[in-house]
């Protein structure tokens, strides 16, 4: 264990002091559920370490955060730890309580672009020798491991009776296909110059970032991992999602469709837009959305303006235990042609659509740096 807690402070980022030790830890491990705010305020293509005594514990939502007192060359310094939400973590098998005031830590994660005492944390060593994976990533210390590792599969339960179709719980991994990392879409998306033009300008640290606070809007919210529950109320299916406490109403029916507003009414219907669905068989539900009033699409500054349409597909498999989701995002201002989204997502008896209760005041302070 004293190799493992060796040295006190390794840095591998320019923009950073020089490293204290020879030796530079190299990986480079990707957030893959790092989608709850500032993520774009940290370096990803940077990796950096620290061991230090716990000064501070907050294990809550939408992010956890610790302190760590670092001693170099007889200086303490400070570090601030940001981590995933605590709903997330347990659910991947990481509860509270397993790190407290005064524990010994060593710390890996991604550094901050702002050049401070702040790191987005992936990997945690415990004093035990366990080593805590905040996200889907590879372990760096030890095969002793807390939480699920980059080569953990998801896998369906099964569904003895599948008569209730769609309605119930479901949850998935964060992100698309194609792209783990919710925090950035990836796949193919091509630009108009006033769209890439905003997304250069796009300011992460600004004081009115959305992304920085409890709410979220619509289509970034599809990116979370659940659990999301569907409810059938008749006139209306409502989409109840844990993270942020998010709930969307998709309108059924043909006046449904004859009262949508037009779209330069954005912001009638909030966040999440105006949203009606039809069943275009038994399996297939089929969403037309406008009108959402969210500002963006993703946390790398992607433009969502008045003109924005989404078309999501829900397609529930034979067995009824997978639902394939795809969406195709039409905003002409900001892609040159339609995005296309998709992913799978899992049937969940067991699992229940919790309060999230978002500490927003406490994040918002942080994110600002205070």
């Amino acid at each position: 264990m004293q190799e493992l807690f060796r040295p006190a402070l390794q840095r591998t980022i320019a923009i950073l002091v020089p490293s204290v030790s020879a030796v530079a830890i190299l990986l480079f491990v990707q957030p893959a559920a790092a989608h709850h705010t500032s993520i774009t305020l940290y370096d990803r293509d940077g990796d950096i370490e620290i061991t230090g005594e716990v000064t501070e514990v907050r294990w809550r939502n939408p992010h956890a955060r610790l302190t760590v007192r670092v001693m170099e060359d007889g200086q303490a310094q400070d570090w601030k730890l940001e981590a995933a939400d605590a709903t997330s973590m347990l659910a991947r098998g990481i509860p509270t309580g397993l790190i407290e005031v005064g524990d010994t830590i060593r710390v890996g994660g991604l550094p901050s672009r702002r050049g401070r005492s702040e790191i987005w944390t992936t990997n945690i060593l415990l004093e035990d020798g366990r080593e805590i994976l905040i996200y889907r990533v590879p372990p760096r210390w030890t095969d002793n491991t807390i939480g699920e590792s980059d080569q953990a599969e998801t896998v369906a339960q099964n569904r003895n009776d599948a008569s209730s179709g769609i309605f119930g719980v479901w949850f998935t991994e964060a992100g698309f296909d194609g792209d783990i990392d919710a925090g950035v879409w990836g796949g193919d998306i091509q630009l108009t110059p006033e769209g890439q033009a905003i997304r250069e300008q796009y300011d992460p640290a600004a004081s009115d970032n959305p992304f920085i606070s409890c709410t979220r809007g619509f289509p970034e919210l599809l990116a979370g991992f659940g659990p999301l529950e569907f409810v059938d109320q008749g006139d209306q299916i409502l989409f109840r999602f844990e993270e942020f406490d998010m709930v969307r109403h998709i309108l059924m029916g043909p006046d449904a469709e004859a009262n949508r507003p037009p779209k330069s009414q954005v912001g009638a219907y909030g966040d999440v837009g105006y949203s009606v669905g039809r069943w275009e068989d038994d399996k297939t539900l089929v969403i037309l959305t406008t009108g959402m009033n969210f500002p963006y699409y993703d946390q790398s500054g992607l433009a969502q303006t008045a003109d924005a349409e989404v078309v999501e597909r829900w397609t529930l498999n034979d067995a009824g235990d997978e639902l394939q989701f795809e969406m195709t995002i039409t905003d002409p201002a900001t892609f040159s042609k339609p995005v296309v989204q998709g992913k799978t997502w899992f049937w969940a008896p067991d699992r229940h659509v919790e309060p999230y209760d978002c500490d927003y005041v406490q994040d918002l302070r942080q994110a600002a740096g205070d």
